[in-house]
């Protein structure tokens, strides 16, 4: 659909990408949580939940890892603290309010 048909029915082409930037940010940052959470319960032990788990990892991991090589976790006495979701959950976020700003500062004027 070009942008004006879709403006004729009342749509915004600067509201509909501040929604898809804002749903990929929740949809990354509920995989993100759920990664934590698989974290601190450990192994699945259903096939259901070790097909989630699956998921989840192969979709996190690609973020994660590059922030994970260059950033080594934090000792405190024998705990290790791990830095890499914090990070990248505040990266994801940084990422969204950038792209809505030039949503709102370049599209939004542009197509009305």
């Amino acid at each position: 659909m070009t942008p004006v048909l879709l403006q004729t029915f009342g749509f915004s082409i600067a509201e509909l990408l501040l929604g898809v930037v804002n749903y990929a940010f929740y949809i990354a940052l509920g995989l993100v949580i759920t990664w934590i959470i698989f974290g601190w319960i450990g192994f699945p032990s259903s096939d259901f939940m070790q097909r989630v788990h699956d998921v989840v990892t192969s979709a996190v991991n690609p973020m994660i890892m590059p922030i994970r090589g260059r950033i080594p976790p934090l000792r405190l006495g024998g705990l290790g603290l791990d830095l890499s979701p914090i990070i990248l959950i505040i990266g994801l976020w940084i990422i969204s309010n950038l792209l809505s700003t030039i949503i709102d500062l370049f599209v939004r004027p542009v197509t009305g």
